[in-house]
């Protein structure tokens, strides 16, 4: 019984793995740091998206913050510190892109003039003791950042895997924070306070 022959590489390697070319590739323009010549995206847009993002994920935390005090009643208590935790979760991903933006050669847009006409989302309040209204608010900002970040991921594709990563990390919080904040819209549970390394303000996954 005569064995399958091995099959064999049908060429030379890809020239991010031949040695020789890496090296000749990484000193070039060593001045972009971590952004060598494989990397395929439009840096200038992918800056320009990343700061779109900063500034709807600030605008989020302030919206957080602000409907978080706006929870007086004793028996709501659990919701105000969902508010108040995802209002530092949404600072965390901020200082993440933040520092990302900063990789990539670029400066992170934190001009409280420029915030509001760059956000997606739109800082909302209401009277104390509004829970339905604050509650729905923040799902909805949730939501619009939920579908701003697939399309970002989408879009970003392979051309850039490092941002691409840390744009599905927030995405995955942000989906774990509407999922929790539709539950008091439907009149399931109420939310319980976020947990996990909120302190992350390093560069990328």
């Amino acid at each position: 019984m005569t064995r399958p022959a091995k099959r064999g590489h049908a060429g030379p390697p890809p020239p991010a793995v031949r040695t020789r070319e890496v090296r000749d590739r990484a000193l070039f323009d060593l001045d972009d740091g971590p952004v060598t010549p494989s990397n395929r995206a439009e840096l200038t847009a992918v800056a320009g998206l990343l700061n779109v993002l900063l500034a709807s994920l600030l605008v989020s935390s302030l919206q957080h913050e602000q409907h978080a005090l706006l929870v007086r009643a004793p028996s709501d208590r659990p919701i105000a510190q969902f508010l108040h935790a995802c209002a530092d979760r949404d600072r965390a991903g901020a200082r993440l892109l933040a520092a990302r933006i900063r990789q990539l050669g670029f400066a992170a847009d934190h001009d409280p003039q420029h915030l509001a006409g760059r956000s997606r989302v739109t800082f909302q309040t209401f009277p104390d003791g509004d829970l339905a209204g604050i509650v729905t608010q923040d799902l909805v900002g949730a939501r619009i950042l939920v579908q701003t970040l697939q399309e970002a991921v989408r879009w970003v594709g392979d051309d850039d895997p490092t941002t691409r990563r840390l744009l599905e990390r927030l995405l995955e919080e942000k989906e774990a924070q509407a999922a929790d904040l539709s539950a008091p819209c439907s009149g399931a549970r109420r939310p319980e306070p976020a947990t996990g390394d909120q302190g992350r303000a390093t560069g990328h996954p």
